[in-house]
This record gives C-alpha cells, sequence and structure tokens, in this order.
C-alpha cells in the first residue's frame, strides 16, 4: 500500500515535467514557467486567478515584441532612404 500512496506523490511531477517538455522551447522559457508556478504557490491562488494572471502576462509579452517589431522595421526603412538620397 505505501508503494501506491508514493507513486501516487510523484505523479505530479510527471505531470510538470510533460507540461514544461512541450512549453519550453528556449531557457528563458523554463524561469517562466517556474515563476509562474511560485507565484501560483505563494499567492494561495486557484486555477481561475492563475489564467487571468498568465493571459495578462501574455499579452503584455506581446506588447513587448510587437513595440520591438515596429523599431526593427523603422531602421531598416531608415537606411533604405538613406541610399535613395545619395
Amino acid at each position: 500500500m505505501m508503494t501506491i500512496l508514493t507513486l501516487g506523490s510523484l505523479l505530479p511531477c510527471v505531470g510538470i515535467a510533460i507540461l514544461l517538455k512541450q512549453v519550453a522551447n528556449r531557457p528563458i522559457d523554463i524561469l517562466i514557467f517556474m515563476f509562474g508556478f511560485t507565484l501560483a504557490a505563494v499567492m494561495g491562488c486557484n486555477l481561475v486567478a492563475a489564467a487571468i494572471i498568465g493571459g495578462f502576462m501574455a499579452w503584455i509579452y506581446y506588447q513587448v515584441k510587437a513595440n520591438a517589431a515596429k523599431h526593427v522595421a523603422v531602421a531598416a526603412d531608415d537606411d533604405f532612404e538613406e541610399e535613395e538620397d545619395i
């Protein structure tokens, strides 16, 4: 009976490992993943609150990436205009 309890207690670790394998493509993804789990544990929030916080963080991440893409496009456009002036 103790074996079943021990294996049952390891099941969440296996689930987290499977999820992490699918989610993490870059080393920074592991940091964000662990930050989310730590934040949820410290705050003691349920899944709905964690989903709302995660959605908000994803929106911020998207906005940062979109602004970075705009700056790259402007820099490439400026180089093209300089070549036309010459």
